[in-house]
C-alpha cells in the first residue's frame, strides 16, 4: 500500500462504451479515452486521484430515404473531463470508489438534405458544446507497481434536451 502523503503521476487509456440510447445513436461505436492523473494517498487505504480525460467516439451516420426528403446526418461526439476519484483500498490490489467530473461535451454534426431528386444536396454543419456533471463508481486492480486496470461507469447528461449520456469504460493506468 502507498504511504500517506505519497504522490504519483501517470497516464491512462481506455475503451469507452456508450451506454445510454441517445449517446449510442449520436456517438456510434465505442470510443477511445486518453488522459493524465495524479494519485495521492492521504490516509492509510484512502486515495485521491485528480484526472483529466479526453474521449473521442468514431462518429455515426444516420440516413433517411423514401417519400420524405432524403437526408443524411453525420455526428461526432467528444468530451473533455476534469475531475477526481476517491478510492478506498480493499487490499494491496483492489480499490473501489467514486469519480466526479465536470464534462464538456461536444457534438459536431453535418446535415445534408437533397430538396428535390437530382438536385445538389444542401449542407449545414456546426458544433454544439455543453458543460455537465458526471458521477459514477470506479473499480481498480493493481497489476504491477506501475500498471493498474480500471473499470468505471459515468452517469451524465448532454444536449439542449439534457439527454442521458451514460458510458462505461475499461482501461489501464500507467504510473511514471
Amino acid at each position: 500500500m502507498d504511504l500517506p502523503g505519497a504522490g504519483q503521476f501517470g497516464a491512462q487509456a481506455a475503451l469507452v462504451f456508450p451506454a445510454s440510447p441517445d449517446l449510442r445513436l449520436t456517438a456510434g461505436s465505442p470510443g477511445l479515452s486518453l488522459g493524465l492523473h495524479g494519485t495521492w494517498a492521504f490516509a492509510p487505504g484512502h486515495e485521491l486521484r485528480p484526472r483529466v480525460d479526453v474521449v473521442a467516439f468514431p462518429g455515426r451516420n444516420q440516413t433517411t430515404s423514401g417519400p420524405v426528403t432524403p437526408q443524411s446526418l453525420d455526428t461526432r461526439v467528444r468530451s473533455l473531463a476534469l475531475g477526481a476519484d476517491y478510492l478506498r483500498r480493499l487490499d494491496d490490489r483492489w480499490a473501489v470508489g467514486v469519480g466526479i467530473q465536470e464534462l464538456r461535451w461536444s457534438v459536431a454534426s453535418t446535415n445534408r438534405v437533397t430538396p428535390t431528386p437530382g438536385a445538389a444536396p444542401v449542407s449545414v454543419s456546426g458544433t454544439a458544446h455543453w458543460w455537465r456533471l458526471g458521477l459514477g463508481p470506479v473499480l481498480t486492480c493493481r497489476l504491477s507497481r506501475h500498471l493498474e486496470a480500471e473499470v468505471r461507469a459515468t452517469f451524465s447528461r448532454y444536449g439542449q434536451e439534457n439527454q442521458p449520456a451514460n458510458a462505461a469504460s475499461c482501461g489501464l493506468l500507467w504510473r511514471f
